[in-house]
């Protein structure tokens, strides 16, 4: 691995910003209506379930990042085929987020302009991102998760001056039964954010002390879970269940309510800026991790020739992945978590994890 290092506190930051990315802008899970906060903060436990056994990997090979040892465990060729499939993940992942950041844009203040020069404006900063390294990066996610912090706060104290915190929208609790809440839950409530920490095995090597791994990891799940259970609490209270699931962007929608004494309002740029900075560091980690695994798949060096044709693919994908952003949408909630998030982020590492067990507990009746 290269000398580039990182510390435990710029890992926690960039996976905290990393689970926020689109999931404050989207609000997943709620399918459940006023139960989607239930279907977070499960989630949030089945994701400390799924960063103990990327942990465990982690452990068994701390100097490769999950392509390395992919090949480690399956050999050369197997391995080999499933390191260019997390490859093509990654990439995949980065498209998609793009478009719904482009999206955003466009139906918020950009109407009139082109989701192609939105794509061409933001994909050129992404490059240059990844073109700085690792270790820029990690400083800059410091910088803005102390920005995203304090934007938040000031956010959710307005919603609470402005009396917008209506707790009865919270009720009836499990009006629907458990059914709403499996359904939401199970998979894209598991994988999406907390099972795509997945990508961090790719950035984990870097880490300064290998000791940071677990307590900088589970820190983050539980404060980005929290957070994200109190954020859906908020959308839920200020929009009410049956508008958050009209919304699209939830998030944009209520922060249009505030006015605080005709002084305070319009806000929507605020929030803006907060998903636009969400945005940067989500898809620079898939880059990140789509350059780190074609590199060390391939054996070559992150040349600025190729960061170009890995940033030229991921927007042209954000571009064709979907005929419209509906469809984005539905691709992304009813195929995309049964056909890759629930064999790419569960299933490959489990029998990663007993592979490399049954390896490891027949070495010394081998010898």
């Amino acid at each position: 691995m290269p000398k580039i290092k990182i510390d435990g506190f710029q890992l926690f930051c960039m996976m905290v910003i990393f689970m926020f990315g689109s999931n404050i802008l989207l609000d997943i899970g709620k399918g459940a209506k006023q139960d989607v906060w239930i279907v977070t903060l499960l989630s949030m436990l089945f994701g400390c379930l799924l960063y103990f056994v990327y942990i465990s990997l982690y452990k068994k090979y701390p100097d490769l990042p999950m392509t390395g040892y992919i090949r480690e465990i399956w050999g050369k060729y197997i391995g080999g085929i499933f390191s260019f499939c997390y490859v093509i993940y990654f990439v995949y992942l980065a498209s998609r987020v793009l478009r719904d950041f482009e999206e955003l844009l466009i139906s918020s203040s950009y109407n009139r302009t082109s989701i192609i020069t939105l794509g061409v404006c933001m994909i050129l900063v992404l490059i240059y991102g990844v073109h700085l390294g690792v270790e820029a990066f990690a400083r800059v996610a410091c910088l803005c998760f102390g920005i995203i912090i304090l934007t938040l706060f000031i956010l959710n104290i307005m919603y609470i001056l402005g009396g917008y915190i209506k707790l009865e929208n919270l009720q009836p609790v499990l009006g629907n039964g458990w059914a709403s809440v499996w359904k939401e839950l199970i998979p894209t409530g598991i994988t999406v954010p907390f099972g795509e920490l997945i990508t961090f095995t790719m950035i984990l090597p870097y880490l300064n002390k290998k000791s940071h791994a677990i307590k900088a990891g589970l820190s983050a799940i539980i404060l980005g879970g929290i957070y994200l259970t109190i954020n859906s609490i908020i959308l839920l209270c200020v929009l009410g269940p049956d508008a958050v699931i009209r919304s699209t962007f939830p998030a944009l929608t209520a922060i249009s309510y505030i006015n605080i004494a005709d002084f305070i309002e319009r806000m929507d740029t605020l929030i803006l800026i907060l998903m636009v900075i969400l945005g940067f560091i989500k898809i620079s980690v898939f880059f990140f991790c789509a350059i780190i695994g074609a590199t060390d798949l391939f054996h070559i060096k992150p040349s600025p020739v190729f960061i170009y044709m890995v940033g030229g693919v991921i927007f042209i994908s954000s571009l064709m992945i979907a005929p419209s952003y509906q469809a984005h949408i539905d691709e992304g909630l009813k195929v995309v978590p049964y056909l890759l998030h629930l064999p790419l982020l569960i299933g490959i590492p489990i029998l990663l994890l007993l592979t490399a067990y049954i390896q490891q507990k027949m070495k010394p009746a081998v010898s």
